[in-house]
């Protein structure tokens, strides 16, 4: 593991956002963080843009998203922030699942539209490599009517190939899924946990599916998450992976845990300040910030942030 002694951090509470919120986009971008919509007070779809800076502590808004969403992948990609998939809460109650991108430039504070997908991804995993970026299943289409708990999970797999502006269909998730998230190691997309009715029932994973970008195949990693977890947050830091919270089957835990690659082990960190699933995840200098999200009761919105600093 690198010299940073990251399993010796410290927890701290920061600002709140004036808008409660759980699966709300987040990147960071020169030093701020930007957090795009989210589902606000009975998972009401927001599209705010709201941004954070550690160095006054404080929030501002920016220029609103286009789309009203939550459950999306934003990806910071030089001087612009993908936002991509996700959906929104119509008023008969039911969902939309999007295809659609929108493109943040945080220097002009304006908008842009990207190419649609192929399919709609709500709540999928993301991952940016190579000048592409990767969405990885998320609720099954069907689902918007029916709900999560009877929802199979989506196995449909797709990248943007950001030097054509053109998406492009990939093999299909071995275990289809959604609420799961991934990072890049080793040149692999590894997908880790996420949920999925299955024929055993409401099943949340532990396992870790990786993809090689290099032949295009996915193949079930030796390596499994050191607890099963849907709605976990996840970051990579030189090299390292840090996972955090997420729902277990018997409620949402505070966990937080980074990967050694030599010893080929989990380290646990010291817990959250309490338990969060559905959060965002940033990460500035040496500090990783968890934005909004659930707490223990799995239906409330969060507007608390809480900061690791190792």
């Amino acid at each position: 593991m690198n010299d940073i002694k990251y399993h010796q951090g410290k927890w701290a509470s920061k600002p709140t956002m004036e808008v409660a919120r759980s699966h709300g986009p987040t990147a960071a971008y020169n030093g701020k963080i930007y957090v795009f919509g989210g589902g606000g007070p009975d998972f009401k779809s927001l599209n705010s843009t709201t941004i954070y800076d550690p160095a006054q502590d404080s929030w501002s808004a920016g220029s609103e998203m286009p789309t009203l969403r939550s459950g999306a992948i934003a990806t910071t990609v030089g001087d612009a922030i993908y936002i991509i998939g996700g959906g929104f809460k119509k008023p008969d109650g039911n969902f939309q699942f999007l295809r659609a991108t929108e493109i943040y430039y945080p220097k002009t504070d304006s908008w842009e539209k990207g190419p649609d997908m192929f399919q709609p991804h709500d709540y999928p995993a993301g991952a940016l490599y190579d000048n592409h970026i990767y969405i990885l299943g998320g609720h099954h289409p069907d689902a918007t009517l029916s709900g999560p708990k009877t929802d199979p999970g989506f196995d449909f797999c797709e990248r943007l190939n950001l030097a054509t502006g053109k998406w492009e269909e990939l093999k299909p998730l071995p275990t289809p899924r959604f609420a799961l998230d991934a990072v890049v190691m080793d040149q692999k997309i590894l997908t880790m946990g996420g949920v999925a009715f299955t024929p055993e029932g409401f099943n949340n994973f532990d396992h870790i599916e990786a993809f090689d970008p290099a032949n295009g195949e996915w193949n079930l990693d030796s390596l499994k998450l050191p607890w099963t977890a849907a709605g976990l947050g996840s970051i990579m830091i030189d090299d390292t992976p840090f996972i955090f919270g997420g729902y277990s089957g018997d409620g949402i835990c505070d966990h937080a845990a980074c990967y050694d690659k030599t010893s080929k082990t989990w380290h646990l960190l010291p817990p959250m300040p309490a338990p969060l699933a559905a959060m965002g995840v940033a990460h500035i200098d040496r500090t990783i910030y968890l934005v909004g999200g659930w707490a223990d009761d799995g239906r409330t919105p969060l507007n608390s942030v809480v900061a690791y600093t190792y």
